[in-house]
């Protein structure tokens, strides 16, 4: 499958004033926000939306019109906009066919009404838009959100020559307006939570997402939360006024169970603007964890980007990254930072690892893209596009370290005397079994400072940072916890290229579902830069409160002997001793 350029991201759509009987559908919603995608090519892009026969919004409607996001409008030699029964060899074979004046499209929103509304009669219909660039990087593919069925159709002139579908990219930037139809209204879908740690009889109040799917706006909505134990009285609560397709938040309380353990609550809104609650969806089912201990640590952030020196944009991604280490440092400080050299093509620093790590997008893969924490907050992938600025990166992990981390790192790791390998130990500890499946460490090796060797969109020299050099075990090895506490070790074998001074290893503790890219959580992190045999203390003797000791390739052993020794304290501390 085609792998894409992620451009730049651009302002949501916004609503547009609507007669009593008409509505402003679309399966790309007000919340969602567009992405510009593109083969990097130019030519003719042709973007689609299906609509299945007899749709209980769209069928019995006439549109009126078809709105969109174009960037780069300069740069547009031709559009159309067309709706066809079936899918067009080119716009002009359409069962309606509509030329759009190029000078008169703009950045962002544009509304293209229909010279000729278009009744549906409740038949099948795909709804679609044409242009052709005149540049290679000039106006490109509008979409966003989760993917679902139907919602992305995607052909071009010289690079994807039949009809696809990419639902991985989200859901073509598409929204009809609508007239004379029986149009929904009070329907309000809830996003997911959780899951939550709570300790007994406590309370917490979550933010949750509500998504308007009804045409007039929502005031106020009731609910209801049911546990394995009871089902709550029904609350109502106010608020913001939200428009069709738009979210609004609101705090909902939840409480620990009765005992210790996972419950499972089930959030369901019941009425919206005091009626019956439309939406085939009106509920959101998430785990409430009731335990004692709640010890927890300062979590770090695990930042993952996927480069190459094929993507044209990605030294954009690379400048907004600095930026933010550079500006921030506070927060800079609590990240740790890995990039995968894969997700559009590969180049001459892509390992296997990374290769296997495209798994994550669930679908076809782009670049610039970036994992944080392998966190997904909705949808089927962690991966995302790229924060738009400084401010952006510092959004991200703001939002990251704002939730504790129940899982804590000590990581050690030292060169041997002649440098050729990295001896790794890590201490770990948990405060509660936080993962369904074996909770996993990983270990990056990665080199700052490489010069690239041809990197597109790059003027001058260009210099990679955090490039992923080895792993320990691409998935991660399981973790053998003794009373919450676990501790693990690996030897990295240095390669004679790599410039020692620039090397840095990570270690995070994550979950892992093979099965389920948006299941493999990152708990904690940490990041350190090996030290040399030269910096540690020089001893000959060890004393008695020196309970475990290691050599540098990480075996144990029992008493010490000549070398660099690893050694663990009663108090917990690590120490390193050369031994003559």
């Amino acid at each position: 499958m085609k792998k894409f350029l992620l451009l730049s991201t651009a302002l949501l759509l916004t609503l547009c004033a609507k007669a009593d009987d008409q509505m402003l559908w679309g399966y790309f919603l007000e919340s969602d926000e567009v992405q510009y995608l593109s083969t990097g090519k130019a030519e003719t892009y042709h973007c689609a939306i299906y609509i299945p026969e007899n749709h209980e919004i769209v069928g019995p409607s006439t549109i009126m019109q078809l709105r969109t996001s174009l960037t780069r409008t300069s740069n547009i030699s031709m559009c159309k906009i067309w709706i066809s029964k079936s899918l067009p060899s080119s716009p002009d074979n359409a069962d309606y066919v509509q030329n759009i004046e190029v000078n008169r499209l703009t950045n962002g929103v544009n509304n293209f009404n229909l010279n000729t509304p278009y009744v549906v009669n409740n038949k099948g219909i795909y709804v679609g838009f044409s242009f052709t660039t005149r540049l290679p990087l000039g106006a490109c593919i509008p979409c966003g959100g989760n993917g679902i069925p139907n919602a992305f159709f995607l052909k071009t002139s010289s690079t994807i020559t039949t009809w696809q579908t990419y639902t991985s990219y989200g859901k073509m930037a598409i929204q009809l307006l609508l007239q004379g139809g029986t149009y929904p209204d009070n329907s309000a879908t809830p996003s997911g939570f959780g899951p939550l740690l709570l300790k007994p009889g406590e309370s917490k109040d979550v933010d949750i997402t509500i998504t308007n799917q009804g045409r007039d706006a929502i005031h106020n909505i009731s609910y209801t939360i049911s546990s394995d134990e009871s089902t709550s009285d029904e609350k109502t609560v106010t608020t913001d006024p939200t428009t069709y397709g738009a979210t609004t938040s609101i705090p909902i309380t939840f409480k620990a169970g009765s005992t210790e353990g996972t419950s499972i609550n089930t959030l369901t809104i019941t009425k919206v603007n005091g009626k019956a609650n439309t939406s085939k969806t009106p509920s959101f089912t998430g785990k409430v964890i009731t335990a004692s201990n709640m010890t927890s640590w300062p979590r770090n952030v695990l930042i993952e980007e996927f480069t190459t020196e094929n993507c044209g944009y990605c030294p954009d991604a690379a400048a907004g990254l600095s930026s933010f280490m550079t500006t921030y440092p506070d927060l800079a400080s609590r990240t740790a930072v890995a990039c995968h050299h894969s997700g559009y093509y590969d180049d001459w620093l892509t390992i296997d690892a990374s290769l296997s790590y495209e798994w994550f997008y669930n679908g076809s893969t782009y670049a610039p893209a970036f994992m944080w924490d392998r966190y997904t907050a909705n949808g089927d992938t962690p991966v995302e596009s790229r924060p738009s600025n400084a401010a952006g990166y510092k959004a991200k992990v703001e939002s990251r370290i704002a939730d504790p981390s129940y899982a804590n790192i000590e990581l050690s790791a030292d060169f041997n005397s002649d440098k050729s390998a990295i001896s790794v130990t890590a201490d770990c500890e948990r405060s509660w079994e936080f993962s369904r499946d074996p909770a996993r460490i990983t270990l990056f090796l990665t080199e700052d400072n490489i010069t690239a060797k041809s990197q597109s969109g790059a003027s001058g020299t260009f210099i990679h940072q955090h490039a992923l050099r080895a792993v320990n075990e691409t998935w991660g090895s399981p973790l053998e916890w003794n009373a919450d506490k676990a501790q693990y070790t690996y030897t990295f074998n240095v390669n004679k290229d790599w410039k020692t001074d620039d090397l840095k290893v990570i270690a995070f503790i994550s979950e892992y579902n093979s099965e389920k890219p948006s299941d493999c959580k990152v708990e904690n992190a940490v990041v350190v830069k090996p030290s040399s045999a030269s910096s540690v203390n020089t001893i000959t003797t060890v004393n008695s409160h020196d309970v475990k000791r290691y050599t540098i390739d990480g075996r144990q052993i029992s008493a010490p002997q000549r070398g660099l020794n690893i050694i663990k304290t009663a108090e917990g501390k690590t120490v390193k001793v050369l031994v003559r």
